[in-house]
């Protein structure tokens, strides 16, 4: 059985996916601590859910690279105005 997909159909597909980032790339992109990141998202309504990967506790927590650079544009512009 031969596989067709080419690797630029591949890429192609990939680059329709979300990027999503750990709470660590987070704290490294926002220059925050974990708790600084816990704190945002219970005080501030517009930054960005975090998806969990699973029912557990411990499932790691994921956030979406796209939602979290249009938080930051928003207060960006924000603070511009």
């Amino acid at each position: 059985m031969q596989n067709n997909t080419t690797v630029h159909e591949i890429q192609s597909h990939i680059s329709g996916l979300a990027q999503l980032l750990t709470v660590n790339d987070v704290c490294g992109l926002l220059r925050k601590s974990r708790g600084s990141i816990y704190r945002l998202i219970n005080t501030d309504p517009t930054f960005p859910r975090p998806l969990k990967d699973g029912e557990a506790r411990t499932s790691r927590t994921y956030f979406v690279a796209t939602e979290l650079a249009r938080w930051q544009q928003c207060k960006l512009q924000a603070r511009a105005a």
